[in-house]
């Protein structure tokens, strides 16, 4: 072998060598890169000791403490299941060790119905925090899917139901809902200065809801910034546009004691007067027939005032402080909502008590009178016309006049 094939030699060696040392290099730093993949051992004895495996059963043979922990019986809880079953498969095979779908139902449920911290929860099911939050999230929108039949169209026919109950139950005319704002506490957000601050002094974001005569909400919207007021919120919302816009296909108008009057919601002084919004007179001198329709419109309005209790009743979350960001808050005060309306409809007794009043029948109106003033002086027109209604022989309750504190 002559001296440049000897080079040659060497040289493709040395090469050889280099790549070895570099492949081992890149092997050394793959390992190190490596995730860790370590996992508390509390959370590792979920199967053996979570609270799913070990305490739902035992739940099941108690009915009392089943329906404690997540507001429904076993029969409700499993029709639910198969229901928000199909939207929380996941996409991708799952782990061996993954958490059951059951168990995330059950574990969202209790969180919703019990208000306690995510924390705290998910350490007697043995979840880490990490998932315990992508749990709340993947159930709250499989819930919202699922149930989203549970919220009824604005349509003619619905509308006219909804007046015809509030008539029977409350006997006030041409009234198709009730609406009111609820604060719901959230943790303040980072970087968000006074945008959730609300005037009770505590950081939230607004449920603006409108509910019918039996508690059930026919319209919801959450996440207006808890600084805004209530008719701020109702302005922004799809329903509050369509509303102020006359986008709405209400019902015709259906005569009052001979008068053409339109269908509305009643809502509290915080709302602007409208033909499709009756609010309380506000003067502080009242007249003896304005106080009584002040009485009446309060009884009518009550509803969402009632809806809102049971909600924040059976689900604490929603009542307590949200320790979460605005987004999730949204989605699990969304959530409570649907699930109020499906328990409202297959167990109305036990979830929240309905009141019931018996139909009361007007006689025929007389003919009919037509509203002759500027257009702007509509709403007052219609509440004058109402509030001549609940004072007429035919329109009066009993007791409302010591109700409203007017003397004879």
């Amino acid at each position: 072998m002559d001296s440049d094939d000897e080079v040659l030699v060497i040289l493709a060696a040395y090469v050889a060598a280099k790549e070895n040392e570099d492949l081992s290099n890149i092997k050394g730093q793959s390992k190190r890169r490596r995730p860790n993949c370590w996992v508390n051992p509390y959370l590792q004895l979920r199967k053996e000791k979570g609270r799913f495996q070990n305490d739902f059963q035992n739940m099941v043979q108690n009915p009392t403490m089943f329906y404690q922990n997540f507001n429904m019986n076993e029969s409700e809880f499993n029709n639910l299941f198969s229901l928000v079953e199909p939207h929380l498969v996941p996409k991708r095979n799952s782990r061996p060790d993954a958490i059951p779908l059951r168990a995330k139902l059950a574990i969202a449920l209790e969180y919703f119905a019990t208000g306690d911290l995510q924390c705290h929860v998910g350490s007697t099911y043995r979840i880490s925090k990490q998932h315990m939050g992508r749990t709340i999230d993947l159930v709250s929108d499989a819930i919202s899917t699922a149930l989203h039949g549970e919220f009824p169209k604005w349509n003619s026919e619905n509308m006219l139901k909804w007046a015809t109950d509030f008539m029977e139950h409350w006997h006030f005319p041409n009234c198709i809902g009730a609406i009111d704002g609820k604060h719901v506490a959230i943790r303040a957000p980072p970087n968000s200065g006074n945008a959730f601050h609300n005037s009770k002094g505590f950081h939230s974001i607004m449920l603006m809801a409108v509910c019918d005569a039996s508690y059930r909400f026919t319209y919801i919207d959450v996440g207006a910034y808890g600084s805004e007021t209530e008719m701020t919120a109702f302005s922004h919302c799809s329903l509050g546009k369509a509303i102020l816009s006359g986008n709405v296909a209400f019902p015709e108008d259906s005569m009052l004691q001979g008068v053409r009057t339109p269908y509305y919601i009643v809502a509290d002084e915080a709302f602007q007067l409208h033909k499709r919004i009756m609010k309380p007179y506000g003067a502080r001198k009242l007249s003896k027939s304005e106080r009584i329709f002040n009485y009446r419109l309060s009884r009518a309005r009550r509803c969402i005032e009632k809806a809102f209790g049971i909600l924040s009743k059976r689900w604490m979350a929603v009542q307590d402080t949200l320790r979460c960001g605005p987004d999730r808050a949204q989605n699990v005060t969304v959530a409570c909502c649907y699930l109020h309306n499906y328990l409202m409809r297959v167990s109305p007794r036990e979830y929240g008590a309905r009141v019931e009043s018996p139909l009361m029948q007007s006689p025929a109106d007389p003919a009919a009178e037509s509203f002759r003033g500027r257009v702007q002086d509509f709403p007052k027109h219609v509440r004058n016309t109402i509030r001549d209604y609940v004072n007429s022989a035919v329109g009066s309750v009993p007791g409302q006049n010591e109700s409203a504190g007017v003397l004879h």
